[in-house]
Protein backbone atom coordinates (compact mmCIF):
# COMPACT_ATOMS: atom_id res chain seq x y z
CA UNK A 1 0.00 0.00 0.00
CA UNK A 2 3.25 2.22 -0.23
CA UNK A 3 1.32 4.31 -3.06
CA UNK A 4 -1.75 4.74 -1.53
CA UNK A 5 -2.47 8.58 -1.96
CA UNK A 6 -4.31 9.74 1.20
CA UNK A 7 -5.55 12.96 3.12
CA UNK A 8 -5.00 13.17 6.74
CA UNK A 9 -7.22 15.10 7.78
CA UNK A 10 -7.37 16.88 11.31
CA UNK A 11 -9.86 18.67 12.70
CA UNK A 12 -8.82 21.54 15.51
CA UNK A 13 -11.21 23.75 17.84
CA UNK A 14 -9.63 25.11 20.79
CA UNK A 15 -6.53 22.79 20.53
CA UNK A 16 -3.16 24.68 20.94
CA UNK A 17 -1.15 24.67 18.57
CA UNK A 18 1.67 23.10 20.46
CA UNK A 19 0.09 19.87 20.67
CA UNK A 20 -1.25 20.01 16.58
CA UNK A 21 2.27 20.60 15.99
CA UNK A 22 3.53 17.27 18.24
CA UNK A 23 0.51 15.52 16.13
CA UNK A 24 1.63 16.72 12.89
CA UNK A 25 5.71 15.87 13.23
CA UNK A 26 4.22 12.37 14.85
CA UNK A 27 1.90 11.73 11.48
CA UNK A 28 5.11 12.77 9.53
CA UNK A 29 7.49 10.26 11.52
CA UNK A 30 4.86 7.23 11.21
CA UNK A 31 4.51 7.69 7.26
CA UNK A 32 8.15 8.62 6.86
CA UNK A 33 8.68 7.66 2.81
CA UNK A 34 5.61 7.44 1.84
CA UNK A 35 4.43 9.26 -1.05
CA UNK A 36 0.73 10.72 -1.98
CA UNK A 37 0.04 12.08 1.71
CA UNK A 38 -1.54 15.19 2.27
CA UNK A 39 -1.94 16.67 5.73
CA UNK A 40 -4.99 18.99 6.14
CA UNK A 41 -5.65 21.20 9.65
CA UNK A 42 -9.29 22.58 9.45
CA UNK A 43 -9.34 25.19 12.21
CA UNK A 44 -12.64 25.20 13.28
CA UNK A 45 -13.04 28.83 15.02
CA UNK A 46 -10.44 28.49 16.86
CA UNK A 47 -9.41 31.71 19.35
CA UNK A 48 -6.78 33.81 18.38
CA UNK A 49 -5.16 32.73 21.69
CA UNK A 50 -4.67 29.36 20.33
CA UNK A 51 -1.68 30.34 18.15
CA UNK A 52 -2.95 28.25 15.11
CA UNK A 53 -2.02 31.43 12.33
CA UNK A 54 1.36 29.72 12.97
CA UNK A 55 0.50 26.83 11.01
CA UNK A 56 -0.14 28.60 7.73
CA UNK A 57 3.97 28.75 7.23
CA UNK A 58 4.62 24.85 7.03
CA UNK A 59 4.58 23.78 3.33
CA UNK A 60 4.27 20.42 4.37
CA UNK A 61 0.15 21.00 4.99
CA UNK A 62 -2.87 23.03 3.87
CA UNK A 63 -4.24 25.20 6.94
CA UNK A 64 -7.78 25.82 6.56
CA UNK A 65 -9.83 27.86 8.61
CA UNK A 66 -14.01 28.17 9.45
CA UNK A 67 -14.70 32.15 10.73
CA UNK A 68 -16.94 30.68 13.44
CA UNK A 69 -17.29 26.86 15.17
CA UNK A 70 -19.34 25.06 12.52
CA UNK A 71 -18.71 21.43 14.53
CA UNK A 72 -16.79 18.36 14.30
CA UNK A 73 -18.27 17.26 11.70
CA UNK A 74 -18.10 19.94 9.24
CA UNK A 75 -14.75 20.73 10.13
CA UNK A 76 -14.34 17.05 8.35
CA UNK A 77 -16.33 17.65 5.68
CA UNK A 78 -14.26 20.34 4.78
CA UNK A 79 -11.28 18.33 5.19
CA UNK A 80 -12.68 15.72 2.36
CA UNK A 81 -13.56 18.69 0.15
CA UNK A 82 -10.29 20.46 0.45
CA UNK A 83 -8.38 17.28 -0.41
CA UNK A 84 -8.92 14.89 -3.58
CA UNK A 85 -6.89 11.74 -2.53
CA UNK A 86 -9.13 8.51 -2.75
CA UNK A 87 -8.32 7.88 0.56
CA UNK A 88 -8.84 9.93 3.97
CA UNK A 89 -7.55 9.48 7.48
CA UNK A 90 -8.73 11.41 10.57
CA UNK A 91 -7.41 11.82 13.47
CA UNK A 92 -7.87 14.72 16.48
CA UNK A 93 -5.18 16.76 17.68
CA UNK A 94 -5.44 16.57 21.53
CA UNK A 95 -3.10 13.82 22.13
CA UNK A 96 -5.60 11.07 22.69
CA UNK A 97 -5.11 8.69 19.37
CA UNK A 98 -1.68 7.25 18.61
CA UNK A 99 -0.33 8.86 15.09
CA UNK A 100 2.44 6.17 15.03
CA UNK A 101 -0.55 3.60 14.12
CA UNK A 102 -1.55 5.19 11.41
CA UNK A 103 0.67 2.24 9.00
CA UNK A 104 -1.03 -0.79 11.18
CA UNK A 105 -4.63 1.15 9.74
CA UNK A 106 -2.80 1.09 6.35
CA UNK A 107 -1.73 -2.38 6.23
CA UNK A 108 -5.23 -3.20 7.04
CA UNK A 109 -6.56 -1.09 3.85
CA UNK A 110 -6.90 -4.06 0.79
CA UNK A 111 -10.38 -5.14 0.78
CA UNK A 112 -11.85 -3.04 2.64
CA UNK A 113 -13.40 0.35 2.76
CA UNK A 114 -12.80 1.43 5.81
CA UNK A 115 -10.43 0.76 8.80
CA UNK A 116 -11.24 2.12 12.23
CA UNK A 117 -9.16 2.17 15.56
CA UNK A 118 -11.30 0.82 18.05
CA UNK A 119 -9.71 1.91 21.64
CA UNK A 120 -9.17 -1.70 23.07
CA UNK A 121 -5.88 -1.62 23.42
CA UNK A 122 -3.84 -1.69 26.61
CA UNK A 123 -3.95 2.05 26.96
CA UNK A 124 -7.99 3.10 27.31
CA UNK A 125 -7.87 6.65 29.39
CA UNK A 126 -11.08 7.06 28.56
CA UNK A 127 -13.13 8.93 31.28
CA UNK A 128 -15.47 7.13 33.56
CA UNK A 129 -18.62 8.75 33.12
CA UNK A 130 -18.22 8.83 29.35
CA UNK A 131 -17.76 4.27 29.20
CA UNK A 132 -21.17 3.29 30.36
CA UNK A 133 -23.70 5.69 27.21
CA UNK A 134 -20.52 4.44 25.14
CA UNK A 135 -21.50 0.72 26.17
CA UNK A 136 -24.86 1.24 25.71
CA UNK A 137 -24.32 2.68 22.23
CA UNK A 138 -22.36 0.07 20.87
CA UNK A 139 -24.92 -2.14 22.05
CA UNK A 140 -27.47 -1.01 20.66
CA UNK A 141 -25.46 -0.35 17.24
CA UNK A 142 -24.57 -3.55 17.28
CA UNK A 143 -28.11 -4.65 17.66
CA UNK A 144 -29.20 -2.29 14.73
CA UNK A 145 -26.55 -3.28 13.01
CA UNK A 146 -26.70 -7.41 12.81
CA UNK A 147 -22.92 -7.61 13.21
CA UNK A 148 -20.85 -6.55 16.77
CA UNK A 149 -19.33 -2.78 16.76
CA UNK A 150 -17.00 -2.36 19.11
CA UNK A 151 -15.98 1.16 18.74
CA UNK A 152 -19.12 3.40 17.24
CA UNK A 153 -17.44 6.43 17.38
CA UNK A 154 -13.45 6.33 17.18
CA UNK A 155 -11.93 9.36 15.67
CA UNK A 156 -8.96 7.65 13.93
CA UNK A 157 -10.16 6.07 11.01
CA UNK A 158 -9.32 5.51 7.16
CA UNK A 159 -11.70 5.62 5.03
CA UNK A 160 -12.68 5.79 0.75
CA UNK A 161 -13.39 9.29 -0.32
CA UNK A 162 -16.16 7.76 -2.41
CA UNK A 163 -17.66 6.07 1.24
CA UNK A 164 -18.00 9.81 2.40
CA UNK A 165 -19.52 10.88 -1.26
CA UNK A 166 -22.12 8.06 -0.23
CA UNK A 167 -23.45 9.22 2.75
CA UNK A 168 -22.89 12.14 2.38
CA UNK A 169 -26.06 13.78 2.65
CA UNK A 170 -26.20 11.53 6.17
CA UNK A 171 -23.44 13.04 7.51
CA UNK A 172 -24.18 15.59 10.36
CA UNK A 173 -21.79 18.69 11.13
CA UNK A 174 -21.71 17.56 14.75
CA UNK A 175 -19.56 14.94 16.32
CA UNK A 176 -21.93 11.92 14.96
CA UNK A 177 -20.00 12.38 12.14
CA UNK A 178 -17.61 8.78 13.14
CA UNK A 179 -20.92 7.43 14.26
CA UNK A 180 -23.15 7.59 11.11
CA UNK A 181 -20.39 7.07 9.03
CA UNK A 182 -19.85 3.68 11.08
CA UNK A 183 -23.42 2.87 11.49
CA UNK A 184 -23.62 3.49 7.39
CA UNK A 185 -20.83 1.94 5.88
CA UNK A 186 -21.79 -1.64 8.24
CA UNK A 187 -25.50 -1.45 7.75
CA UNK A 188 -24.75 -0.74 3.94
CA UNK A 189 -22.83 -3.93 3.37
CA UNK A 190 -19.65 -2.08 2.80
CA UNK A 191 -16.08 -4.18 3.79
CA UNK A 192 -15.29 -2.58 7.55
CA UNK A 193 -11.88 -3.57 9.44
CA UNK A 194 -11.18 -2.66 12.91
CA UNK A 195 -7.26 -2.39 14.81
CA UNK A 196 -6.84 -2.43 18.38
CA UNK A 197 -5.27 1.03 19.31
CA UNK A 198 -4.19 3.13 22.83
CA UNK A 199 -6.25 5.81 23.52
CA UNK A 200 -4.40 8.33 26.18
CA UNK A 201 -5.68 10.95 28.00
CA UNK A 202 -6.74 14.23 26.26
CA UNK A 203 -4.24 17.24 26.28
CA UNK A 204 -6.92 20.33 27.66
CA UNK A 205 -10.52 19.89 27.64
CA UNK A 206 -13.22 18.01 25.95
CA UNK A 207 -16.31 19.91 24.18
CA UNK A 208 -18.28 16.86 24.36
CA UNK A 209 -21.68 17.42 26.60
CA UNK A 210 -22.15 13.54 27.61
CA UNK A 211 -26.01 14.22 28.15
CA UNK A 212 -26.41 16.07 25.05
CA UNK A 213 -24.35 14.28 22.78
CA UNK A 214 -25.08 11.26 23.43
CA UNK A 215 -29.08 11.50 23.32
CA UNK A 216 -27.45 13.06 19.64
CA UNK A 217 -25.85 9.92 18.90
CA UNK A 218 -28.77 7.36 20.36
CA UNK A 219 -31.03 9.78 17.75
CA UNK A 220 -28.29 9.16 15.02
CA UNK A 221 -28.76 4.92 15.59
CA UNK A 222 -32.37 4.71 15.66
CA UNK A 223 -32.46 7.02 12.34
CA UNK A 224 -29.87 4.83 10.57
CA UNK A 225 -31.65 1.64 12.08
CA UNK A 226 -34.71 3.12 10.55
CA UNK A 227 -32.96 3.37 7.14
CA UNK A 228 -31.08 0.53 6.82
CA UNK A 229 -32.57 -2.12 8.85
CA UNK A 230 -36.26 -1.17 9.98
CA UNK A 231 -37.36 -4.27 11.27
CA UNK A 232 -34.50 -3.53 14.11
CA UNK A 233 -36.54 -0.69 15.09
CA UNK A 234 -40.62 -2.05 14.73
CA UNK A 235 -39.81 -5.14 15.57
CA UNK A 236 -39.12 -4.68 19.59
CA UNK A 237 -42.02 -2.01 19.33
CA UNK A 238 -44.59 -4.45 18.13
CA UNK A 239 -43.90 -7.57 20.12
CA UNK A 240 -43.98 -5.20 23.80
CA UNK A 241 -47.35 -3.78 22.22
CA UNK A 242 -48.57 -7.40 21.69
CA UNK A 243 -47.22 -8.60 24.91
CA UNK A 244 -49.32 -5.81 26.66
CA UNK A 245 -52.38 -6.59 24.71
CA UNK A 246 -52.46 -10.34 25.61
CA UNK A 247 -51.34 -10.04 29.33
CA UNK A 248 -54.30 -7.43 29.52
CA UNK A 249 -56.47 -9.39 27.59
CA UNK A 250 -56.03 -12.92 29.38
CA UNK A 251 -54.96 -12.27 32.80
CA UNK A 252 -56.89 -8.99 33.69
CA UNK A 253 -59.97 -9.44 31.59
CA UNK A 254 -60.87 -13.08 30.52
CA UNK A 255 -59.46 -14.61 33.71
CA UNK A 256 -61.70 -12.00 35.62
CA UNK A 257 -64.59 -11.20 33.48
CA UNK A 258 -64.77 -14.01 30.86
CA UNK A 259 -64.31 -11.53 27.89
CA UNK A 260 -61.65 -9.18 26.22
CA UNK A 261 -61.45 -5.87 27.18
CA UNK A 262 -61.12 -2.78 24.17
CA UNK A 263 -58.30 -1.64 25.47
CA UNK A 264 -56.65 -5.41 25.31
CA UNK A 265 -57.61 -5.21 21.48
CA UNK A 266 -56.78 -1.97 20.80
CA UNK A 267 -52.98 -2.91 21.97
CA UNK A 268 -52.79 -6.13 19.73
CA UNK A 269 -53.89 -4.31 16.81
CA UNK A 270 -51.17 -1.88 17.17
CA UNK A 271 -48.54 -4.33 17.80
CA UNK A 272 -49.52 -5.96 14.27
CA UNK A 273 -49.89 -2.62 12.61
CA UNK A 274 -46.74 -1.84 13.97
CA UNK A 275 -44.79 -5.24 12.67
CA UNK A 276 -46.09 -4.99 9.61
CA UNK A 277 -45.23 -0.97 8.97
CA UNK A 278 -41.79 -2.73 9.69
CA UNK A 279 -42.37 -5.05 7.50
CA UNK A 280 -43.50 -2.88 4.47
CA UNK A 281 -40.56 -0.71 5.29
CA UNK A 282 -37.71 -3.51 4.92
CA UNK A 283 -39.19 -4.43 1.53
CA UNK A 284 -38.52 -0.60 0.46
CA UNK A 285 -35.08 -0.91 1.77
CA UNK A 286 -34.62 -4.39 -0.20
CA UNK A 287 -35.79 -2.77 -3.31
CA UNK A 288 -33.29 -0.03 -2.61
CA UNK A 289 -30.60 -2.11 -1.90
CA UNK A 290 -31.59 -4.04 -5.19
CA UNK A 291 -30.93 -1.09 -7.52
CA UNK A 292 -27.65 0.29 -9.02
CA UNK A 293 -25.12 1.61 -6.61
CA UNK A 294 -24.74 -1.03 -4.45
CA UNK A 295 -21.21 -1.57 -3.02
CA UNK A 296 -18.65 -4.43 -3.70
CA UNK A 297 -20.40 -5.28 -7.15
Amino acid sequence: MNETHLDIIIPVYDEHADVVARTVSEIRTALQGREGVHIIVVDDGSREECGLSGLASDPGLTLVRHAVNRGYGMALKTGILTGSAPWVAIIDADGTYPPGDLPRLLAELPGHDMVVGIRVGEVREIPWLRRMPKWVLNQLASYMAGVPIRDLNSGMRIFSRSLALRFWGLLPAGFSFTSTLTMGSTMGGYRVAEVPIDYFKRVGSSSIHPTRDTVRFLRIILRLGGLFAPRRVFTPIAVLLLFAGLSKGFFRDYLGTGSVGNVAVVLMIAGLQVWLMGFLADLVVASRMLGPGRPNE
